[in-house]
């Protein structure tokens, strides 16, 4: 046989409170964990102070080295360089043509009515065991383009190129003969616009001349007498250069002191 319960009407007040409450005691939201992934998926960096980075100090590149410029030997005299006379003087021979510096750094003779050249200024370094080189190109004329009057020793003497009509090369005067007289005498054919390379060497024992690497005077001075022929070239003491009735140039022109244990 079944049991009917009846509530009490206070019992009902209590149930019905109760199940009005139940609702508010839920929690609605779970509490956020802000370590949680975002929706995307990546957790939010915490913001942390930034290192300070040290930096090295810039390497400045080291400067290059230049490279050493040999000294210069001083027994090595240039006497022209192309750029300025120097101390070449023009001689007043009477007559003389022009003397200049040419666009290309040559020293240049004109024609004049005899002889056209320069002097050294001052005394030369040295009277003997000494070379001097240069070149030497005839323009135009039937004359020598190159007479180099040169000390040697306590006396004076010229080398000649082209004189005598054109082809007589030797030196005057030795022995009061000039060069187409005495035993340094030789014949040359000589062209135009050539550049001729010359190189003399006084020593105490020799005068040597060579043209183009081809010797042509090796003179002995023992017992010689040596000196310039009388006349205007001696206007070219101690150290000079000359042409006569001929257009020439000159350029690389180059002093240099030997030892005489090395002179032969």
């Amino acid at each position: 046989m079944s049991k009917t319960f009846h509530l009490s009407p206070l019992a009902v007040l209590i149930l019905a409170t109760a199940l009005i409450l139940l609702p508010a005691c839920t929690p609605s939201d779970t509490p956020q964990d802000t370590t949680a992934p975002k929706a995307d998926g990546q957790a939010k960096p915490s913001a942390q102070p930034a290192k300070a980075v040290s930096k090295k100090p810039e390497e400045k590149p080291k400067p290059v080295a230049k490279a050493k410029t040999p000294p210069k030997d001083p027994n090595v005299i240039p006497m022209f360089e192309g750029k300025k006379m120097g101390k070449w003087k023009p001689v007043e021979f009477g007559g003389e043509g022009e003397v200049f510096i040419t666009d290309e750094g040559n020293l240049q003779f004109d024609f004049g009515a005899m002889m056209t050249g320069v002097v050294w200024g001052e005394k030369p370094p040295t009277t003997s065991n000494y070379e001097i080189s240069l070149e030497v190109m005839k323009l135009s004329g039937n004359d020598f383009f190159l007479g180099l009057t040169f000390p040697v020793k306590d006396s004076h003497a010229s080398f000649i190129a082209g004189g005598w009509g054109g082809g007589i090369i030797g030196i005057s005067s030795i022995d009061d003969l000039d060069a187409s007289e005495n035993e340094t005498m030789n014949i040359e054919g000589f062209e135009d616009n050539r550049w001729y390379k010359i190189k003399l060497r006084v020593t105490d024992a020799k005068i040597e001349v060579w043209l183009d690497d081809k010797q042509f005077v090796d003179l002995e001075l023992k017992d010689k007498k040596i000196s310039v022929r009388p006349g205007d070239i001696e206007l070219c003491i101690p150290l000079g250069l000359c042409s006569f009735q001929t257009r020439a140039q000159y350029r690389n022109i180059v002093w240099t002191n030997i030892k005489s244990a090395a002179a032969k």
